[in-house]
């Protein structure tokens, strides 16, 4: 499919386990041009196979299992990805964050650059500490927004 230069097809997917998510991912990929993923739940080694989930896209992402203790427990968790047509390349720059909660890139669009920020925001248990991790992502978002030079800003995520 081919990209259509009067509109861009966006979605946003918790695919709970990128591994267990292939034909779902392949399926959004075959009808959307940019695709914002959450949880893949892969290990930093594993983040190449965003680069092979589709003959026609490129991603990339974050992990946020932390290997650098020498045991791993428990299961992988969290991690962000954008996955975009390879046909947009020209008008895509990556922009590096520091949080495996936010993956971003910067669109380049004729209406002026727009910064994707796709988001894994934290779970809400109802404390102070989950309004002040829900605040800070907030201020990241802003942050990155503000060092960009972006027109505009969108953000999906879960």
């Amino acid at each position: 499919m081919a990209y259509n230069n009067d509109c861009l097809r966006l979605c946003s997917f918790n695919c709970r386990s990128i591994k267990s998510s292939i034909t779902d991912v392949n399926y959004l990929c075959g009808v959307h041009d940019i695709v914002f993923l959450q949880e893949l739940w892969l290990l930093p080694h594993e983040l190449n196979l965003l680069a092979n989930l589709h003959h026609d896209f490129f991603g990339v992402g974050s992990s946020a299992v932390d290997t650098s203790s020498s045991m791993l427990v428990g299961r992988p968790f969290g991690g962000t990805a954008i996955l975009y047509r390879k046909s947009l390349n020209s008008i895509i720059k990556i922009v590096h964050t520091s949080s495996w909660r936010i993956t971003a890139l910067l669109l380049h669009s004729e209406v002026g650059p727009v910064l994707c920020c796709n988001v894994y925001m934290p779970t809400d248990y109802g404390t102070i500490d989950c309004l002040d991790d829900y605040t800070d992502m907030c201020s990241k978002i802003s942050a990155f927004y503000a060092d960009n030079d972006a027109a505009f800003l969108l953000v999906a995520g879960y």
